[in-house]
């Protein structure tokens, strides 16, 4: 007969489970634990950079700024309050632990001292940053004194998915003007937004310049901003509203007042062509030009296809297929 080749057994006796790959498991899941840690603060880190165009972190205007600095110290009071709490809370549960051999320890009731304390300073706490959120929220509600008899009066409407600007009195002498998600005001100058919706609600945000308002159907609402520095302000829609939300998106172009006035005086007013812009015209408006196929003159039928098709085939401007 012959032996079966088994395996010697081992003299070092038993392992108990503890194997190097064992190991190198373990500290791989603590890597990754750290990894992840840094991983969420870097993403943290980066979602708050001033610089960015929607960042409430770099504030251009007053309504903004006064925004921000009640947002911080609200944010800054709530961190240290959890860093004492907790703070006392893990001190007591490793300094007190129970250790082996030890008893029941003298059992305490109440602290009077320290239950007054611990009831009275958050009450007091409490009731002062409320105080101040409240007054600052009615001070942001309008306008100073000072900029209200100077505002500029815009109305916006809300339509799925683009923002109308309508400016009622845009020189001061009543002229009306309308854009479409591009809204230019002055600087340095108080802005009145009465803030409407056609169809569903929508949010209004400008967060370098306000915070979000409500536009709510069969509501008026209003809020007001202040640009303190020319340049590009980018807003948005903040509420779902449908299929195309995330493009309803606009601009603030902020300018010096010279500009803001030459802007309005020069709005509806036909352009001022250059002979190649001239040029260009009558190539895109000819016979078999580029309107042939780029227009909005209402819906096609088959004889306007047609008649584009035949125009295009026949033309001798000189535009290639393709």
């Amino acid at each position: 007969m012959h032996r079966l080749p088994f395996p010697r057994a081992s003299s070092a006796g038993p392992t108990h489970g503890i194997t190097p790959g064992n190991t190198v498991k373990s500290w791989f899941r603590g890597k990754k634990l750290v990894l992840f840690g840094i991983l969420a603060l870097s993403l943290l880190m980066l979602a708050c950079q001033p610089e960015a165009r929607q960042s409430t972190f770099g504030p251009a205007g007053p309504v903004a700024e006064k925004q921000l600095l009640l947002f911080n110290v609200l944010l800054w009071v709530m961190v240290a309050v959890f860093v004492l709490v907790e703070g006392a809370l893990l001190y007591a549960a490793i300094r007190f632990r129970r250790r082996p051999g030890q008893g029941l320890p003298a059992q305490v009731h109440g602290n009077t001292p320290l239950e007054i304390t611990w009831t009275v300073v958050p009450t007091i706490l409490i009731l002062g940053l409320g105080a101040w959120s409240v007054l600052t929220l009615f001070e942001l509600d309008k306008p100073p004194a000072s900029a209200a008899s100077n505002a500029l009066e815009i109305t916006v409407t809300g339509h799925q998915w683009w923002w109308e600007f309508a400016y009622p009195d845009a020189d001061g002498n009543g002229k009306f003007i309308t854009t479409a998600n591009e809204l230019r005001v002055p600087v340095d100058r108080a802005v009145v937004m009465n803030l409407h919706s056609d169809d569903v609600i929508h949010s209004f945000w400008i967060p370098k310049l306000a915070g979000k308002v409500d536009v709510i159907p069969t509501r008026n609402n209003r809020m007001w901003f202040q640009a303190d520095e020319t340049g590009t302000y980018y807003g948005q829609c903040a509420e779902f509203c449908g299929i195309a939300h995330a493009q309803m998106k606009f601009r603030v172009q902020v300018l010096s007042q010279a500009n803001y006035d030459a802007w309005v005086v020069g709005f509806g007013q036909p352009p001022q062509l250059s002979p190649e812009a001239r040029r260009g015209q009558q190539i895109f408006n000819s016979e078999g030009g580029c309107v042939v196929c780029h227009t909005a003159t209402g819906p096609d039928d088959p004889s306007i296809v047609s008649g584009r098709v035949q125009g295009f085939l026949s033309t001798e401007v000189g535009i290639a297929p393709g």
